[in-house]
């Protein structure tokens, strides 16, 4: 079996699974999703695990700063705007941690934040999911296309 058709059917299988126990559950389903993604992006396999989950998850922490630090300026109309712009730059300058080196993963992990209500317990928790959905469906798509591979050299 082509390995595209392997990943396609993994990842339908667990999205929709993910989709029935993210609402049972009351996650945010898409925040998984995104990590998922995330984690195909940065390449997969273990190197996506990394990248995805040091750098996502500092930008929950960062984008949650972002906004302590604006209640921390008062109500003022550009508190948070201004430290956006400090978190967005701090994402930035950390790529050089070779783990944190994963600046679109920094970001989704921010937005994932602002996205959810600031809720950053279901979002670091989502987020986690998303990235052991991308392992299992990294995973089963390899043994699926393998064995399947096995099968057709096997009737030739």
């Amino acid at each position: 079996m082509r390995a595209l058709i392997a990943t396609g059917i993994t990842v339908g299988l667990l999205a929709g699974s993910w989709t029935w126990v993210s609402g049972q559950v009351g996650l945010p389903t898409w925040v998984a999703v995104v990590s998922w993604a995330a984690f195909f992006a940065a390449g997969g396999k273990m190197t996506g695990v990394v990248k995805t989950a040091a750098a996502g998850l500092s930008g929950v922490v960062w984008g949650w700063l972002a906004v302590l630090g604006a209640g921390a300026l008062g109500g003022w109309v550009g508190a948070l705007p201004v430290t956006v712009a400090v978190v967005a730059f701090a994402m930035c300058a950390q790529a050089g941690w070779q783990p944190l080196s994963f600046i679109p993963a920094a970001f989704l992990g921010a937005a994932s934040l602002f996205g959810n209500d600031v809720n950053v317990a279901s979002t670091a928790i989502a987020f986690v999911i998303g990235i052991v959905l991308g392992v299992v469906s990294e995973w089963s798509a390899g043994e699926i296309a393998r064995r399947g591979a096995g099968r057709s050299s096997a009737q030739a």
